[in-house]
C-alpha cells in the first residue's frame, strides 16, 4: 500500500498549491483527484495578491486570461465604470482565467517540484492508530496527514469534523456564452433574491452568472436571471450551463468553526474561507495552502499552529465581510453606491482596490470617513 507524509484531497488551487509548498521542501505528498483536466464553474477572477502568492510558480502570462481594464457597476437602471489599471498602480490588478488553464498550471507546477498526482476519486478516509486509511475504487494509499481540498461538500471535512448547513452556503449559477468576450467586467447588483450578478470575461467566452444565499434562493431562479440578462446583453452566443455552491459563513459560524485537528487540515473552500460578500475566494485557497504548508514543515502542533494563523489572518476579515453583508446588500446601500461611484473619484478608487484585493474590510471605514461621503458609510456601518 503506497505511504505518504501528507495526502490532499482535492487539485483546485488550494489542494495543488498546499502540495508545491510540500513538496518543494522534500516532503512526500500525493494529491488525489480524478478530474484534470477540466473546467470549473467560476467566474475566474484572480486578483492581483493572489497571482502574487503563485509568483514563484507561474507566469500570468502563460495563463488563458484577460487582463480586464474597468468594471461597470449596475443597479436597477443605474450605472457606475470604475478604472482598475489606475495610474501608479505598479501591478495587474485583475485578470480572468478559466479555470482549466490556471488550476492545471498550479498542478503541474506542485508535480516539478516533487508532489504524486494520483487520478483517483476518494471515496473514504479512515483514521487508524498511526496512519489515514484513504481508499478509492483504484486502490488504497496511508498517509500521515490528511489535507481536505475538495471544495464546499467536502469529504474530508464530513468525515473529520461536520457539513456545511443551508445557511451557509451560497448558490452560484450561470452559463459560459461561447463566442462572446470583452475587457470589463459587469457586476449587477440584485434586489431578490440579495446578491449580483457578475459577467467576466474569458479569452473565448463569457462566464455570466449570479449567486445569493442557498436558504433564500434556488438554482432554477437564478439561472432564468442569468439567462434573462445575457439576452439584454450578450445575446447570440451558445450557452453551456454551469452552477455550484460556494461557502458563505455567518460570524457564528467562522467563530466556532475549526479548519484542522488531529492529523487534519482544511483548506480553501472545505474550510470556507470565502468572501461572504463577493464569494471570492481563490486568494484565500492560496493563502490557506500557505499556512498549512508552513504548520505541517514547521512540525510543532501543525493543526493548532494553521488554526491561529486561520483564526488571525483569515477569520477577522471574513467575520467583518459577514457582519457588513446584510447592510450591504440592501437596495438603500446599492442606491447610495451608485450616486457615490457616480459622483466621486474617491469612492470608485475605493472600489476598484476592493475589486483587486489591495483594499481590505479592516480598514474600509476609515478610508470612507475621508471621502466625506457619510450617508454611505453611515448605512453600511451605522452609528
Amino acid at each position: 500500500m503506497p505511504h505518504f507524509d501528507v495526502a490532499i484531497v482535492g487539485a483546485g488551487p488550494s489542494g495543488a498549491w498546499t502540495a508545491y509548498r510540500l513538496a518543494s521542501r522534500g516532503i512526500r505528498v500525493a494529491v488525489l483527484d480524478p478530474s484534470h483536466p477540466r473546467e470549473k464553474p467560476c467566474g475566474g477572477g484572480l486578483t492581483g495578491r493572489a497571482l502574487a502568492l503563485v509568483a514563484d510558480a507561474i507566469d500570468p502570462s502563460t495563463l488563458a486570461s484577460v487582463r480586464v481594464s474597468s468594471a461597470r457597476f449596475l443597479h436597477g437602471a443605474r450605472s457606475a465604470v470604475v478604472d482598475l489599471d489606475a495610474a501608479g498602480q505598479a501591478h495587474i490588478p485583475l485578470v480572468v482565467a478559466g479555470r482549466r488553464s490556471f488550476d492545471a498550471a498550479l498542478l503541474a507546477a506542485a508535480v516539478r517540484a516533487g508532489a504524486t498526482h494520483v487520478p483517483h476519486r476518494v471515496t473514504a478516509i479512515r483514521r487508524g492508530a498511526k496512519m489515514w486509511a484513504i481508499e478509492s475504487r483504484d486502490g488504497r494509499f496511508q498517509a500521515e496527514w490528511v489535507v481536505g481540498a475538495d471544495g464546499a461538500n467536502s469529504l474530508v471535512r464530513r468525515t473529520v469534523s461536520r457539513p456545511f448547513g443551508r445557511e451557509d452556503l451560497s448558490i452560484a449559477a450561470g452559463f459560459f456564452v461561447h463566442g462572446q468576450t470583452a475587457t470589463e467586467i459587469d457586476v449587477a447588483f440584485e434586489d431578490s433574491p440579495p446578491g449580483y450578478l457578475w459577467s467576466f470575461p474569458r479569452p473565448d467566452h463569457l462566464a455570466v452568472g449570479i449567486c445569493a444565499q442557498a436558504d433564500v434562493s434556488s438554482s432554477a431562479l437564478l439561472l432564468a436571471q442569468a439567462r434573462s440578462w445575457i439576452e439584454q446583453h450578450a445575446p447570440g452566443g451558445t450557452l453551456e450551463r454551469y452552477g455550484w455552491p460556494i461557502p458563505s459563513l455567518s460570524g457564528e459560524t467562522l467563530a466556532k468553526d475549526a479548519p484542522g485537528g488531529k492529523g487534519w487540515i482544511l483548506v480553501g473552500d472545505a474550510a470556507g474561507l470565502v468572501d461572504p460578500i463577493t464569494r471570492e475566494g481563490i486568494f484565500f485557497a492560496l493563502q490557506s495552502a500557505d499556512m498549512a504548508a508552513a504548520a505541517i514543515i514547521d512540525g510543532r502542533d501543525p493543526a493548532a499552529t494553521y488554526m491561529r494563523r486561520v483564526r488571525r489572518d483569515i477569520h477577522d476579515e471574513l467575520m467583518r465581510a459577514a457582519r457588513l453583508k446584510a447592510r450591504f446588500f440592501q437596495p438603500r446601500f446599492m442606491g447610495l453606491l451608485l450616486q457615490a461611484l457616480g459622483r466621486s473619484a474617491r469612492i470608485r478608487a475605493i472600489m476598484a482596490d476592493l475589486v483587486a484585493g489591495r483594499q481590505t474590510y479592516a480598514g474600509l471605514r476609515r478610508r470612507l470617513m475621508k471621502t466625506l461621503e457619510w450617508k454611505l458609510m453611515l448605512e453600511l456601518f451605522g452609528r
